[in-house]
């Protein structure tokens, strides 16, 4: 698949809404673009899709997560104003102006997050984040009429933008983790007309954000050999990260994890991988927890062996998220490499 066209797949993906417990127009997308490649599709109790290619040989989960960060309505006030409660990891300091939507039961509906002005801020004020408590959401609506269409419990999201800056790489909301399911959407054009040496278990997880939980019960169903995850890391090349605090660089290719939660020899059979088909690859280090959906799958029935291969992201939980297609696609080349020649190996 060419560069354009996954921009061009990615954003529609981006443009699809997806709080964590709300996945459902991110699955939709997916499935509609899996099923014209003739995978079998299911979906579990708990809102994952599961995409198998079916093959002799070891059974492989690749798993990347569809749901985003975001918020559901706590309370409206007196005057129409709607305050909020994060779902996720949502960085207060990022909301003042941001607009968002709220889906409801009727459609959308766009607000603004609103803040007092600079102008009027105590000194104190100005120099303290915001606390989310304290901000709310602006529809430009009165009372009576955003308590007809917005209930408690109504979810929220960034407004979908996406934005090519250049030589690859793109600004979005989501990104964390679009861009790693539309790495497994690669990796299953890739395969379609070729016969991995696994039986391969393409799932698109639910509800990552708030605690790894779609990814745990998918990997319940599908009692996977070998598990691998495809997500996001924090790039180290602006002025706010620096290389010894996050040694990785957009652009220069996937991360493949090593360190005590991960399987060695999994993780060397993905190195093998990216060397033979010749892409740049980078390393990272985990001392424990990797903050992703291997957390929860490694330790499914009697455990499971587990790789991590993730996508330089910049600005992680923000609404201008910046991420580089090539390093996705790099890593759909990794990981069908890894599914048509080492898969088998690493699991013996």
């Amino acid at each position: 698949m060419q560069e354009g066209t996954s921009a061009t797949l990615l954003q529609e993906l981006i443009n699809c809404f997806g709080v964590a417990g709300f996945e459902g127009e991110v699955r939709d997308c997916i499935a509609r673009y899996l099923g014209k490649l003739g995978y079998e599709i299911t979906v579990d109790k708990l809102g994952s899709l599961i995409a198998r290619l079916p093959a002799s040989g070891p059974k492989v989960m690749v798993v990347a997560h569809m749901d985003e960060i975001g918020a559901v309505v706590r309370y409206i006030d007196d005057k129409g104003f709607i305050y909020l409660t994060p779902v996720g990891g949502v960085n207060p300091r990022v909301l003042p102006s941001s607009r968002m939507l709220v889906k409801t039961v009727s459609g959308f509906l766009e607000g603004v997050v609103g803040e007092k002005p600079i102008h009027r801020m105590k000194d104190e004020e100005r120099r303290k984040a915001p606390e989310l408590e304290e901000l709310f959401l602006d529809t430009g609506l009165n009372s009576e009429k955003v308590k007809r269409i917005v209930k408690p419990g109504d979810p929220v999201c960034f407004k979908p933008s996406f934005s090519v800056l250049g030589e690859g790489v793109v600004a979005a909301k989501a990104l964390d983790d679009r861009l790693g399911c539309l790495t497994l959407l690669l990796i299953a054009e890739e395969l379609r007309s070729r016969k991995p040496r696994a039986d391969l278990y393409l799932v698109f997880s639910a509800r990552e954000e708030v605690g790894l939980e779609g990814a745990r019960t998918a990997a319940y169903k599908v009692g996977p050999d070998i598990a691998i995850a495809v997500d996001v890391t924090h790039a180290g090349d602006t002025p706010v990260l620096g290389e010894r605090e996050a040694p990785v660089k957009l652009g220069g290719g996937p991360v493949i994890s090593r360190g005590a939660a991960l399987d060695g020899e999994v993780t060397e059979a993905l190195i093998r991988a990216a060397e033979a088909v010749g892409i740049s690859y980078q390393l990272e280090a985990e001392g424990g927890r990797t903050g992703t959906d291997i957390d929860a799958v490694r330790l499914v029935g009697e455990g499971i062996r587990v790789g991590l291969v993730s996508l330089p992201l910049r600005y992680m939980h923000t609404p201008s998220e910046v991420g580089c297609i090539r390093d996705a696609e790099s890593a759909a080349k990794l990981l069908a490499r890894f599914l048509e020649s080492e898969a088998r190996d690493a699991a013996l």
